[in-house]
């Protein structure tokens, strides 16, 4: 009998604790913000190298037979100065040019730009190229205001 009391306080103590809390009227507590910084080791990938230039020729423009002119593009083939050389031999349209635009975007995309006003025939405009395929455009400005890009090729590095 007297497991049969031990059993019965115990089980009498446990559903005072039980119901104590259940009928108890707590106040909730306030809610906290905790800050959790998690770092996450990054993953070093290898440097991926992007163009920001066009290598690619755009269209050139058929210049009227009376504004026509001739331009010639050399490259130098010595690989310690690789240079460009655009030369305006005239035509046509010799007296009618105002202005010769010659730029040059190189492999490495470093761009170069250089211009010539009322040129002669014989003049010519040299840039740095590099040994590898560089692209080459020849803007011409007219009298009448009108331009026409009578050159705009790739030139690779002869070899």
């Amino acid at each position: 009998m007297k497991e049969a009391v031990v059993l019965l306080v115990s089980l009498t103590l446990v559903l005072s604790v039980l119901s104590a809390g259940c009928t108890q009227n707590s106040n909730p507590a306030p809610a906290t913000t905790t800050l959790v910084t998690v770092t996450t080791p990054q993953q070093t990938q290898p440097a991926v190298t992007t163009q920001s230039c066009s290598l690619v020729p755009g269209p050139t423009q058929i210049v009227p037979s009376y504004e026509s002119v001739s331009v010639t593009v050399n490259r130098n083939s010595i690989t310690e100065s690789p240079t460009i050389a655009v030369t305006f031999n005239g035509g046509q349209g010799l007296g009618m040019a105002v202005q010769m635009n010659v730029t040059v975007i190189r492999s490495d995309c470093v761009t170069e730009q250089e211009s010539r006003n009322n040129p002669v025939m014989g003049e010519t405009v040299t840039l740095m190229g590099t040994t590898k395929t560089d692209r080459v455009i020849v803007v011409m400005t007219m009298t009448s205001g009108d331009q026409y890009t009578v050159i705009d090729n790739d030139y690779p590095f002869p070899k």
